[in-house]
């Protein structure tokens, strides 16, 4: 397995965590006391933001390797 391979799985799979605990945080503030809420939806705008910069390297990675790619058809 290419490291790039096994970096790639490792941000899917932070991705999915990072979805399972927004799911059960948007749960738990539809659940909670006003003041409770507001901790858990600053709870939630974190992990919203950790997700998209996850988001943002899966996909430059994924551009890394086209570009790799498109270099090595035009002679490296």
């Amino acid at each position: 397995m290419k490291a790039t391979d096994a970096y790639r799985q490792r941000l899917l799979t932070e991705l999915i965590e990072h979805s399972a605990e927004i799911d059960l945080l948007v749960i738990k503030s539809q659940q909670s006391e006003a003041d409770i809420k507001l901790i858990v939806d600053q709870e939630l705008e974190a992990l919203r933001a950790k997700q998209q910069i996850t988001t943002k390297k899966l996909h430059q990675l994924e551009d890394s390797d086209i570009n790799v790619w498109e270099n090595i058809g035009d002679g490296g």
